[in-house]
């Protein structure tokens, strides 16, 4: 038999204005903290026929990597109307923000540097002139709309052919000399008057389709700069590790595996894989997303990462994207501080 004092409570309620408890607020996904990075990424659009073919295997790549980064980091992925439901099913409504931006490869047309962002030229090295300009203008319209600050330059770099360890220290390779005319002291002139940098490496590249350095290096922090293993080309090898150590000579400079695959035939030809490429991680304050294909060498070069480094290694999956040439930071933009926040903001009023 149920209680008297049950029964009443609703009539008491009634007579006397008593109102229920209000209900527990949705826990939020991101945390707006200082110990905190943004990654965000841009989802392919269903309707986009470059990507069509791999569309499903993007879409399941971004899911993923949005999980490793939900708990330690916050994450926010762009989806246009038509999209969106692909994403619905697995992810929080407050890490999905609906807005069209033109391509995935976040990395390149967006800022650099987290902390004091700036916005180079976007290079038509993988697209032709117009597409790039409508590309980059299709993130800086969504910059604006969302109000986050930025400076902008007019030298040609894509963000993948710049890896920073945010504290004055900078590699890129000749690729940002050739594209915009400049010699070898004019072009490291150049990065430190725009982005504040005391050194600056300038490396040949190891690929020339793209000629990113961030297939090349990774900082783990300040004074700890990762490189691939060159040592199949010793003639590279040596270039390479010269001009890293006499730009930083202080950096504890440390070599790790790398190993090359091709790509498969089909959509992806004239670009070199990014496949067996570990260093094209995701660095942030205390964390480092690493991209993994379950290959042989991985092994050595993941235990040669977490020795450097006090932060939190994570793994994640990157075959399915591996090889379009890029993989996790070349389809993660980073942000920190107010713009963070006000796009984590954006994404939970979206």
């Amino acid at each position: 038999m149920k209680s008297m004092k049950l029964l009443l409570l609703p009539l008491l309620s009634l007579l006397f204005g008593c109102e229920d408890p209000e209900p527990d607020q949705t826990t939020l996904t991101n945390e707006t903290n200082e110990n905190r990075m943004l990654l965000v990424m841009s989802a392919p659009s269903v309707n986009d026929t470059y990507y069509r073919d791999a569309f499903n295997l993007i879409v399941q790549f971004q899911i993923n990597y949005a999980k490793a980064i939900m708990g330690n980091d916050n994450v926010v992925i762009i989806t246009d109307s038509q999209t969106k439901r692909f994403y619905e099913d697995e992810l929080p409504a407050d890490v999905l923000i609906e807005a069209e931006v033109y391509d995935i490869w976040m990395r390149d047309f967006s800022t650099v540097n987290p902390i004091n962002p700036q916005r180079f030229r976007y290079t038509w090295a993988s697209m032709t002139r117009q597409e790039s300009i409508e590309v980059q203008n299709s993130f800086t319209a969504f910059a604006q709309s969302n109000s986050i600050q930025m400076d902008a330059n007019q030298y040609l770099i894509d963000g993948g052919n710049l890896v920073d360890n945010y504290a004055g220290a900078a590699v890129t390779t000749t690729r940002f000399l050739e594209d915009n005319n400049l010699t070898y002291e004019q072009g490291v002139q150049v990065l430190k008057d725009i982005l504040g940098l005391t050194q600056v490496a300038i490396l040949p590249p190891d690929e020339e389709v793209l000629a990113h350095s961030d297939g090349m290096v990774s900082w783990l922090d300040a004074n700890t700069l990762l490189v691939n293993d060159y040592s199949a080309d010793a003639d590279f090898k040596t270039q390479v590790m010269n001009e890293l150590t006499g730009a930083f000579p202080s950096a504890n400079i440390v070599e790790v595996p790398v190993a090359y695959t091709q790509n498969p035939p089909g959509i992806w030809e004239g670009f070199e894989s990014a496949c067996g490429v570990n260093l094209n991680a995701t660095v942030t304050f205390q964390n480092i997303y690493v991209p993994t294909f379950n290959m042989p060498h991985e092994t050595e070069a993941l235990s040669i990462i977490r020795s450097n480094t006090a932060k939190n290694v994570i793994e994640v999956d990157a075959q399915g994207v591996c090889a379009m040439g890029g993989s996790v930071r070349c389809l993660t933009w980073q942000l920190a501080g107010e713009n963070a926040t006000r796009l984590i903001e954006a994404a939970r009023n979206n």
